[in-house]
C-alpha cells in the first residue's frame, strides 16, 4: 500500500474514513466528548467525529507533530463535521488528506481552513 509520510495518516486515515461512512455502525473506542468541540448532531457525522476522536486521543500522541497546515488535519475534520455535517464533511476531510503534505501546503500558504457552511 502506497502512502505519504504525513503525520495525519495518509493512506490509513482516509481508510479509516472510508470505513466510517460504509459502515455507520461503528463507533470510536470509549472517548468521552470533547469539551471544546461537542459531537456533530447527525449519527454519521457523530460516528466518524468518533474516529477522530480516537486519533486525537490514541494516535496523535504517540506521534511527532508535524501537521504542515494551520489549523491542523483533525482541527480541520472537526470543524468540518460540525459545519458541513457528514457527507460535504466527509468529502472536505478526504481532500484535505489528500493535500495534506509540505508541497501542497507551501503552495497555499500553509493554512487551509474550513470552507463557510452554505444556505
Amino acid at each position: 500500500m502506497l502512502s505519504h509520510p504525513c503525520c495525519c495518516g495518509g493512506v490509513g486515515v482516509q481508510a479509516a474514513l472510508l470505513s466510517a461512512v460504509l459502515r455507520p455502525s461503528l463507533t470510536a473506542a470509549g472517548h468521552g466528548a470533547d469539551p471544546v468541540a461537542p459531537p456533530p448532531g447527525g449519527r454519521l457525522a457523530a460516528v466518524m467525529y468518533g474516529y477522530v476522536r480516537h486519533y486525537r486521543a490514541e494516535v496523535s500522541p504517540a506521534r511527532p507533530a508535524c501537521c504542515p497546515y494551520t489549523p491542523s488535519c483533525s482541527t480541520y475534520a472537526v470543524r468540518a463535521l460540525h459545519r458541513h455535517g457528514a457527507l460535504r464533511g466527509g468529502g472536505l476531510i478526504l481532500g484535505r488528506l489528500l493535500r495534506c503534505r509540505p508541497g501542497a501546503a507551501r503552495r497555499r500558504g500553509f493554512r487551509d481552513p474550513v470552507p463557510p457552511a452554505r444556505d
